[in-house]
């Protein structure tokens, strides 16, 4: 395992990565640059991020095959988005603030919602896709829906999805969700506070790096759960953790739509070597004033 920071840059300061960085690693995934934690150029680079605005900064670590063969458990991480209407916005809004926050043992408390509304699921057969940008929550095709339950996948159902065209609910679409929430993260280097100019974001935690547990914790638990943790913004949405039996049926079955973050359990050496290069990584950081880690909308 080793941990990239991803750059983010703000004003001027992606003149200061085409100028350090070698033109093979100018490739921007989701508008962000890696750049290797042991590399001598990653000071560099932030420091003179200095004198043209700074860098938004994130960890990436990455695992090879035989680490990941090692794994448990991974976060969901969307690749595929559903784009709303401003009607189904205005309805979808609606049924977050109509769901009461549950405190369910994580520092802040979580919102389960359904009762969502799209006008159009332009979803192949084989996908998943977040509704919108703004939500956590996830429509499959009745195909999916198949994989899941032939696969003997736990810790799922589905909710309907109404079509504001019609007045009626999807047939062959559907709103996946799960009631069962994990014990709380381990709240390690990787957890930071969002320092934000909109009051209701400022403060809240943000997790940057990857999901930790202690292994009892997840050990015997169904396939697709829920963190007990807003991860996912703050208006009560959690992240989606799920057993590599999930990740394995999506890639037997093909099914897109999904990326998966390893989760991993503090008692192993692949999380103390995780640990020391994040501690690394925020030692770095915190020399430079106008680079900060990823968060908010600052």
């Amino acid at each position: 395992m080793h941990l990239n920071a991803r750059l983010c840059p703000f004003g001027s300061s992606l003149e200061v990565l085409k100028r350090l960085l070698p033109s093979q690693s100018l490739k921007a995934t989701s508008g962000r640059y890696a750049v290797a934690l042991d590399d001598a150029v990653l000071p560099a680079v932030l420091q003179e991020g200095e004198k043209t605005g700074g860098f938004w900064v994130s960890g990436e670590a990455v695992f090879t095959k035989e680490e990941l063969r090692c794994i448990s458990h991974f976060e969901a991480v969307c690749r595929k988005f559903i784009s709303e209407t401003n009607k189904d916005h205005e309805h979808n809004f609606a049924a977050f603030q109509k769901t009461r926050f549950a405190a369910r043992g994580g520092k802040e408390p979580i919102r389960l919602v359904s009762g969502f509304a799209l006008s159009r699921i332009p979803l192949k057969p084989n996908m998943i896709g977040s509704i919108d940008q703004w939500t956590s929550e996830y429509v499959i095709g009745k195909a999916v829906v198949d994989a899941f339950r032939q696969a003997g996948l736990t810790g799922w159902s589905t909710k309907s999805v109404l079509n504001p065209k019609t007045d009626n609910f999807y047939s062959d679409y559907f709103q996946l969700f799960s009631e069962v929430v994990l014990h709380p993260v381990i709240a390690d280097c990787s957890v930071q506070r969002i320092r934000s100019e909109y009051p209701e974001e400022d403060g809240h935690r943000s997790h940057i790096g990857c999901l930790s547990y202690h292994a009892k914790d997840l050990k015997g638990v169904f396939d697709f759960a829920r963190t007990a943790e807003p991860w996912c913004g703050w208006f009560g949405q959690p992240s989606w953790v799920v057993s590599s039996r999930v990740r394995d049926v999506f890639a037997a079955q093909k099914i897109k739509g999904w990326a998966f973050r390893p989760v991993l359990t503090i008692e192993s050496d692949l999380y103390r070597q995780y640990l020391v290069q994040w501690l690394m990584l925020c030692e770095i950081v915190e020399k430079y004033k106008e680079s900060k880690f990823d968060g908010g909308r600052w």
